[in-house]
């Protein structure tokens, strides 16, 4: 059996609903489960309301205080739902199951209130019981303790934990172990072996303390009283034996980490024993004390072993670990909801779930662990976003908010993941998606260009190959003279190449090239409408304005080229400069050129030219210029936030943070 559900009523941070419905229910896998989230995300409260309904197998005390009632309410409920029983569970179960026609349940609910007891004391008092709703009865010590689970946890002094003492976890561990039963023959033989050795150990003592001590107490008594001193083994039980075990690794001075690794291998030991009843292990922080390089092999061991029947509910604040497990297993809490990441429960197809577990590395998986994300496509965006958010007083790591470099398009393969199949269970998780337009402006090409191919230039170009009919596949938008002519070749030039051949088919060919050059001179640019309708593409394909996801565009080429265009253009174009040439004059020499020879639309794009025909790294200028905006951040502020050419970097910041976006 398995926990297959929690529900919460009240239970810290998650309310009760409107209508009485749960504040949260999270669906669990039957063997791995990640929780995943910013701080004070609730996902200790996910892991305390397991425990405190089923208690841990190491004794601790699970009390219910006034501070886990959600604010001001008086009751609080916590409901688990165990699913998959065996044949002896559901024996053993019997009396508290669901039973429906196609599988049992065990539903376990836990109900506390606050009240105040007849000194008007305020007390809080609280009782576990199952069964079907509202049809529930007491459940009994026995049948509970066999729900218990292992539990570690976040600041865990494992060496401690490890040693000799009352309160030895191993001594705990092994007493419950089937080898070492009450009666056993490994735990007599234990007994044995130790008083044995306690016998040993009086022949020794028996000179250099007994007799010496006989001595003096032969002086003390009677000589018709005598005494004589003697050492006796004190009978002691199986628990004081193991006691006085210490685990290590068998190494002076193990590390946090090494501890930390074998008191989970401890911990887990006991779980596999168990016949009876969940084998759940709650681990919280599972990443602490331990590497990067050990979380790998500790969370790829449980991967590996999920198949085992134990049931592993951890929690984590590791990008590391984040990013190596299947998506399947992680469990994003957010906004005081559970969210799973697994397939068929967001809009992630089934190939772009591969794809993202193949790339997703730790600086990307910060997204699981933040308020909201900014996804950029090179590292000019990620170089500059921080800088612009700082200059307009939205400091990004002040609002929890990561930027995630793709260094392609692949926009769609990982913001996909948080928008959810089921429309009514949205996540709402801010995105911002910031990429280029990559339209050339018209005065960049020397041709005719962003043409509109309508039913008069589709005809004429299909009488130039001597077709009788026109294809209207032929009549749409094209970048360039290029376009259109490779377009028309493959839907016109059959006819051409039946009949030439060789020399006199590319003479031909080219002589028509030269005639749709002439007819396309002929149609007006229509880069706005191209423009629109490339926007559009774009706004669909990534989902714009599905949930909270927006996409925000650099119009109409790139983000250096709307700077370039923008009020910034002075302070851009003395960046770009200083890091091309080191002699002033030369910089000084070359804005003269810009200004002799260009308005400001078209020394824009001079000057993005300049950028790539020079091969100047566009990440260096990108981090330079991001030292500039905060070098001259009072200058800058009211720049970046009055320009329209870069309004929808602005747009992208604000949206993440909690500001008005609407101008998107």
């Amino acid at each position: 059996m398995y926990l297959d559900s929690l529900r919460l009523w009240n239970w810290r941070k998650f309310a009760e609903g409107q209508n009485g419905e749960c504040g949260v229910e999270i669906q669990f896998n039957d063997a791995l489960n990640v929780l995943v989230g910013e701080n004070d995300s609730g996902k200790t409260a996910i892991i305390d309301a397991i425990k405190t309904v089923l208690s841990t197998n190491n004794q601790d005390l699970n009390w219910v205080t006034e501070d886990d009632f959600y604010e001001d309410s008086k009751s609080l409920k916590i409901e688990c739902i165990f699913r998959d029983l065996s044949q002896i569970e559901e024996a053993f179960f019997y009396e508290w199951l669901t039973i429906t026609p196609e599988k049992t349940h065990l539903r376990v609910l836990m109900e506390a209130e606050i009240y105040e007891d007849i000194n008007k004391q305020k007390k809080v008092k609280k009782i576990v019981k199952a069964g079907s709703d509202n049809l529930e009865s007491g459940m009994e010590d026995i049948a509970r303790q066999l729900l218990t689970v292992t539990y570690l946890k976040p600041l865990r002094d494992a060496a401690s934990e490890l040693s000799p003492g009352k309160r030895s976890r191993i001594a705990q561990v092994v007493k419950n172990l089937s080898d070492f039963t009450d009666d056993s023959p490994e735990q007599k033989q234990i007994i044995d072996s130790f008083t044995n050795a306690f016998d040993e150990l009086k022949t020794f003592l028996n000179e250099p303390v007994l007799r010496k001590i006989g001595t003096t107490v032969d002086n003390f008594f009677e000589d018709n009283n005598k005494k004589e001193p003697e050492i006796k083994n004190k009978e002691m039980s199986f628990v004081e034996i193991l006691r006085k075990l210490e685990l290590n690794l068998g190494e002076v001075g193990t590390g946090l980490g090494s501890s930390n690794l074998l008191f989970m291998a401890v911990e887990l030991l006991l779980l596999s024993e168990s016949e009876v009843g969940p084998k759940i292990a709650l681990i919280e922080e599972v990443e602490a004390h331990i590497h990067p390089q050990a979380q790998l092999r500790v969370i790829k061991h449980f991967e590996k072993n999920s198949n085992t029947g134990i049931q592993y509910i951890f929690t984590s604040h590791s990008p590391v670990l984040a990013s190596s497990i299947a998506l399947e297993s992680i469990i994003f809490i957010y906004n005081k909801k559970a969210y799973p990441m697994k397939r068929g429960s967001t809009k992630l197809i089934e190939e772009d779930y591969e794809f993202l577990e193949r790339f997703l590395d730790a600086t990307k998986a910060n997204m699981f662990f933040a308020q909201g994300a900014i996804f950029v496509e090179g590292d000019a965006e990620n170089l500059l976003l921080p800088a612009i958010a700082e200059v307009i007083g939205r400091p990004l790591h002040r609002y929890g908010v990561s930027i995630i470099n793709l260094g392609n398009l692949a926009f769609k393969r990982y913001t996909s993941i948080f928008l959810r199949s089921n429309e009514n269970k949205q996540l709402n998780f801010p995105v911002s998606i910031i990429t280029d337009l990559d339209l050339k402006p018209v005065d960049y090409y020397d041709e005719p260009c962003y043409i509109k191919i309508d039913e008069r230039a589709n005809r004429a170009i299909a009488d130039l190959y001597n077709c009788d009919n026109s294809n209207s596949e032929f009549e749409k938008f094209y970048v360039n003279c290029k376009d259109v002519i490779n377009k028309s070749k493959t839907l016109y030039g059959n006819k051409i190449r039946e009949s030439l051949s060789g020399t006199e088919l590319d003479k031909k060919l080219e002589e028509i090239n030269s005639q749709i050059v002439e007819i396309l001179k002929g149609v007006e640019p229509q880069f706005d409408e191209f423009k629109d309708k490339i926007t559009t593409d774009i706004k669909e394909r990534y989902f714009n304005d599905v949930e909270k996801t927006k996409v925000f565009i650099s119009k109409p080429w790139t983000l250096e080229h709307s700077i370039a265009l923008s009020e910034l253009s002075g302070d851009f174009e003395n960046v770009l400069l200083e890091c091309h040439y080191i002699q002033e004059i030369n910089r000084i020499n070359k804005k003269k050129e810009w200004e002799a020879h260009y308005d400001q639309f078209t020394r824009a794009t001079a000057v993005y030219n300049f950028l790539l025909e020079k091969e100047v790294s566009k990440a260096v200028v990108a981090q330079q210029f991001a030292k500039h905006l905060l070098d001259n951040k009072s200058r800058l502020k009211e720049v970046l936030l009055s320009d329209d050419s870069i309004k929808h970097i602005i747009n992208a910041i604000y949206h993440v943070t909690g500001g008005d976006d609407s101008a998107n």
